[in-house]
């Protein structure tokens, strides 16, 4: 540019000099500035007629400032094109690499438009890549509850991992005897990716898991009933050996737990039927912990445990009072149970900026953290001597984690060694109801 300047300041100062020997230096100096102005306006015209179509003119000015504006164009252009063909690379085999898994993968804009879909889209949901390209996702779908999720995943500014939304579930329109869970996850601030799978046969499969354990339960139930009956008749009978007497003790025991195993066994699976529905209403939360409290109260006594109760009593909840029950009872006699002698537990049922929070937090020698996970699940036990020794059957946490999940809540556990534990119920603020 410096040189251009240099260059042309002396062709004009020639020209003002050569016009200054015969008196006309102000003329020439004009006309060497409007020809260097339209040698730069030609140069420009010639420039841009080559930018607008590039195979019919060509630019041959092999110096100037459009030259160099001529050159820094195609280093760009070079660098675009080697940007496009990196580009068409990576989304080939993104697309090679979706259409191999097994999940129907949709790819949505923030207005709502199908703007991508591996081949299962159209095995799953009928739709057709690239025939249904630009049309609206629920339009084909026609499902409220889909719609309402996608404007969710939609609305939101940033981008969500899948694992951490809800997930749907509904008919496919294409075969009724198909089950598609579906979930959205917006990873950027454009685009919505649309994860869907047919979970029919997992569904089947836990049908037919929960029949046998509901079916084996029932079986159970009627022999060990006649079975600790006649225990009982025998544990008080005068002619029975004293030899005898401490078996028929640990038998009576053991019938007595398995009895217990049976009924929670039956209950988690009346929860686990999602069809399955109970009667709601305003249950209220201070007169069902302190009724727990009440029940558990020889049991604290005897742990002699220190009690703190930090309760809202115009904090309500929408609810099963059978099941919340259940739930509450479970978390407070776990705390109990597991929390050594004179111990301390804390009871708080207060409201929070998503809804209202119990929690049931002990001192005692806590859970370490690869436990956490597991904790909810049927019979898992972190130390299985201790938990048969308090009687524990391995299941008051599933029960607990499907109670809330029918009150639309989570269970939420922190814990670490010799520090104690904090089990809290999150009810969301559709489910809580103020007194006044």
């Amino acid at each position: 540019m410096h040189k251009d300047i240099w260059l042309y300041g002396v062709f004009i100062g020639f020209f003002t000099v050569l016009g200054w020997t015969i008196d006309h230096a102000i003329e020439f100096a004009l006309l060497a500035a409007f020809g260097v102005i339209a040698w730069l306006m030609y140069s420009m015209m010639q420039l841009q007629r080559w930018i607008d179509n590039p195979k019919q003119h060509e630019f041959n000015r092999q110096f100037g400032q459009s030259y160099r504006m001529y050159r820094q164009i195609l280093r760009k252009n070079q660098q675009n094109r080697r940007r496009k063909r990196r580009l068409r690379f990576v989304i080939s085999e993104f697309r090679q690499a979706v259409s191999a898994l097994p999940d129907t993968i949709i790819l949505v804009d923030q207005n709502g438009k199908i703007n991508w879909a591996n081949s299962h889209a159209q095995e799953l949901l009928g739709i057709h890549w690239p025939n249904d390209a630009g049309i609206g996702f629920n339009d084909l779908l026609r499902e409220p509850q889909v719609d309402a999720l996608l404007s969710r995943s939609l609305s939101e500014k940033k981008s969500s991992k899948a694992s951490e939304l809800p997930s749907i579930e509904f008919k496919s329109r294409i075969d009724n005897d198909i089950t598609i869970s579906m979930k959205f996850a917006k990873y950027t601030p454009r685009m919505t990716i649309v994860i869907a799978r047919d979970v029919s046969r997992l569904i089947k499969i836990n049908k037919i898991h929960t029949d046998f354990i509901t079916n084996v339960s029932h079986e159970l139930k009627t022999p060990l009933t006649v079975l600790k009956g006649y225990l009982e008749i025998l544990s008080e009978s005068e002619k029975i050996p004293t030899k005898f007497g401490k078996p028929l003790e640990q038998m009576n025991v053991q019938s007595a737990r398995m009895q217990v195993i049976v009924n929670d066994l039956l209950y988690l699976a009346r929860l686990e039927n999602k069809q399955m529905t109970s009667s709601t209403k305003i249950v209220d939360i201070a007169i069902l912990l302190n009724s727990i409290i009440q029940t558990l109260q020889p049991l604290l006594e005897e742990k002699r445990h220190k009690l703190e109760i930090d309760i809202d009593k115009n904090l309500c909840i929408n609810g099963s009072q059978t099941e919340l029950h259940s739930a509450f009872s479970n978390l407070i006699a776990n705390a109990i149970h597991y929390t050594p002698t004179n111990g301390l537990i804390k009871i708080k049922w207060q409201v929070n900026k998503d809804g209202a929070r119990l929690c049931i937090i002990d001192n005692g020698i806590g859970i370490e953290a690869q436990h956490l996970e597991q904790l909810t699940q049927r019979f898992y036990r972190v130390d299985n001597d201790r938990s048969r020794d308090s009687g524990g059957t391995g299941l008051g946490l599933a029960i607990v984690k499907h109670v809330l999940q029918r009150h639309d809540s989570e269970l939420v556990i922190r814990s670490a060694i010799d520090k104690g534990s904090q089990f809290s119920c999150q009810f969301n603020s559709k489910r809580v109801v103020q007194k006044n």
